[in-house]
């Protein structure tokens, strides 16, 4: 943003009070910058910046167009007044533009209009040459250029600005929400949709066994008791899953961040037992995708109602860090009776899904018999981010280099 490099240059050259001027104005666009990347759905950010324009400058009414070279007129953004009088010259002032050299900005005043002044700014974007450009209807344009050209200056850089990060905002805010909706889509997929379609198959089995005509001898009244026992079980597993998945979907939605939806879920476990659960959480709230904090919190989830159903804990901890090779640690442990043989050569069901999520992160799973006694689980993984980092440093380096050979 350029916004913050005019005010520093301005700043040195302008006596106190344009000094003044110049400082509330970036502070305005600083601070409306922040709201629209903050809150990308913002519908109309313009408004209260045109509002507080009349609050540094001597004008009745402004306005912003947006202006493209393959536009064939420029388009009102806002306003805070009529300016149907003055449309006319801004059309053909916009016009204009499309013979204009210079990047840094122009001027206009009217003859037959001494009261409007507009000043244009090239939009910093690659993709077209487009400007933003800022109407004020004022007693005398002439003087407004003359002794306030710097705060002018100032606020049609930040209009470009507020532009460009609008736009920004709005392609990061899509692009998130096609990411959540494909993360939700995987889980009902890898979870939901496995077991019913093992219920459909249950259920086809069933029905043959009937459509074959079953006699009354012991073994198809035995085969028909264990296809109703396994869709009672199947049935019982989807029904878990559903819950699941509704559970984290509402903590990702709602919850502030993935650190307050790890909180929430401890917070409902330790409502369901006796049992005295512990968060020692060291990671940082932007260290994770989307994808690896909805695998994190399933984890999470199966492990603490694995201990509450299972493990006649009296504690349990629950503890998230990244070591000293960036990798991400998380480790869910209790002092309860352990896991018990049997289940775990049967491949207990919870275990198999903590596992696959694991290796759906890359990471590595490990579960083991605590000498005190209880059931430690860990996984282990490299965060996409660094990943990605790491694999970013080589491109830049080789950058640098040809550079330094140019």
């Amino acid at each position: 943003m350029q916004t913050l490099d005019i005010a520093r240059q301005t700043s040195m050259e302008l006596k106190d009070e344009s000094q003044r001027d110049c400082c509330t104005a970036y502070k305005l666009l600083n601070t409306t910058l922040f709201s629209i990347l903050t809150k990308p759905d913002s519908t109309d950010p313009y408004r209260p910046m045109l509002s507080s324009i009349k609050d540094l400058l001597p004008i009745q009414t402004s306005a912003i167009y947006h202006y493209a070279m393959d536009d064939s007129q420029a388009t009102l953004i806002a306003s805070n007044g009529d300016i149907s009088n003055y449309g006319l010259s801004v059309q053909n002032y916009a016009r204009s533009l499309e013979h204009a050299r210079s990047s840094s900005g122009f001027w206009y005043c009217a003859d037959n209009q001494p009261n409007l002044l507009v000043k244009a700014t090239r939009i910093n974007c690659e993709a077209s040459v487009e400007y933003a450009v800022l109407v004020l209807i004022c007693e005398s344009a002439q003087k407004v250029r003359e002794t306030r050209h710097q705060v002018v200056e100032i606020l049609a850089q930040g209009f470009a600005d507020v532009i460009c990060a609008t736009r920004l905002a709005q392609v990061n805010h899509r692009r998130a929400l096609q990411q959540e909706r494909a993360t939700i889509s995987r889980e009902l997929h890898d979870s939901l949709a496995q077991s019913l379609t093992y219920l459909k198959i249950q259920a086809s089995r069933l029905q043959s066994i009937f459509k074959n005509g079953m006699t009354e001898n012991q073994r198809d009244s035995s085969e028909v008791e264990l296809v109703i026992q396994e869709l009672r079980g199947n049935l019982k597993v989807a029904y878990r899953q559903l819950r699941e998945l509704m559970t984290i979907f509402r903590l990702t939605m709602n919850g502030e961040n993935f650190n307050q939806a790890i909180e929430e879920s401890i917070a409902e476990f330790g409502k369901r037992s006796n049992i005295v659960f512990e968060l020692d959480n060291r990671l940082g709230s932007d260290e994770l995708t989307t994808d690896e904090e909805m695998q994190i919190q399933h984890i999470i989830r199966e492990a603490l109602s694995n201990t509450v159903r299972h493990s006649h804990a009296k504690r349990a901890r629950v503890m998230l860090h990244q070591d000293h090779d960036h990798c991400i640690q998380i480790s869910i442990e209790d002092d309860g009776v352990g896991i018990d043989q049997m289940q775990r050569r049967a491949k207990h069901h919870g275990l198999i899904i903590m596992q696959e999520r694991s290796q759906t992160l890359n990471g590595k799973f490990t579960v083991e018999e605590q000498s005190s006694g209880g059931t430690k689980i860990t996984i282990s993984f490299k965060p996409q981010k660094l990943v990605q980092l790491v694999q970013q440093v080589p491109r830049s380096s080789k950058a640098m280099a040809d550079a330094g050979n140019d």
